[in-house]
């Protein structure tokens, strides 16, 4: 069994946060600046962090975010839970793949791999995107941690998807971008684990890594 993460393994997440981030601008009819996305990329990793290290639940850090960004830029916004909405629908309805994705994902499928998604992503945004992308056409199934309970890198997402799978972990192996959430979390639950390192983030990390799907497929057959 393959399981993979979404965001920045099979979609690409900053193409659908800029273009998430823009709709926002385009609510609160400020003008939007190349800048912001420099600016809001990093506070929004922050946020996902603490929210991985099980700090803060989701429906705080998705409108804490904007919060932080809007005193970054100088806005002032009262109704930041409309802000986070708006932004979350956005998010929804965009789905990019990365570049290759859809031809590696046929030809696993075509070979008899059987994929799932496994994701940290918001549970309504990632069933949407999960339709927009038509990814049923390759995975059995998506997961979320808001749907588990618990956020990667706590294994329970794993033991959750091997209950859906019916497929031992021991015979399953988990693809990710992050190495704090997902190589930690397959560690945890004993999983085999490839990183996607396809935006070259990692170069000193040590593990099984691949930079593109081409490595990936070779990786895995």
């Amino acid at each position: 069994m393959l399981y993979f993460d979404l965001d920045n393994t099979i979609l690409n997440f900053d193409k659908s946060e800029e273009f998430a981030l823009k709709k926002v601008f385009e609510f609160i009819n400020i003008p939007y600046k190349e800048d912001y996305l420099n600016i809001y990329r990093p506070i929004n990793e922050k946020w996902w962090r603490l929210f991985s290290e099980e700090k803060y639940k989701k429906e705080v850090i998705v409108v804490e975010r904007f919060r932080e960004f809007f005193q970054n830029v100088g806005i002032v916004w009262n109704d930041l839970e409309k802000i986070a909405r708006v932004y979350l629908e956005g998010l929804s309805n965009s789905a990019f793949f990365i570049d290759g994705a859809e031809k590696f994902l046929s030809d696993m499928k075509s070979k008899g791999f059987r994929m799932a998604i496994l994701t940290n992503g918001v549970e309504y945004v990632q069933q949407k995107r999960f339709k927009v992308a038509k990814l049923d056409r390759f995975f059995d199934f998506i997961l979320t941690s808001e749907r588990v309970g618990k956020p990667k890198p706590n294994p329970d997402i794993f033991f959750y998807a091997k209950k859906l799978s019916k497929v031992p972990l021991k015979e399953s192996v988990y693809i990710g971008d992050n190495f704090e959430t997902d190589f930690e979390g397959a560690r945890n639950a004993n999983l085999d684990f490839i990183l996607f390192d396809f935006r070259d983030r990692y170069k000193d990390v040590q593990c099984d890594k691949v930079k593109d799907y081409v490595g990936l497929y070779m990786r895995l057959l």
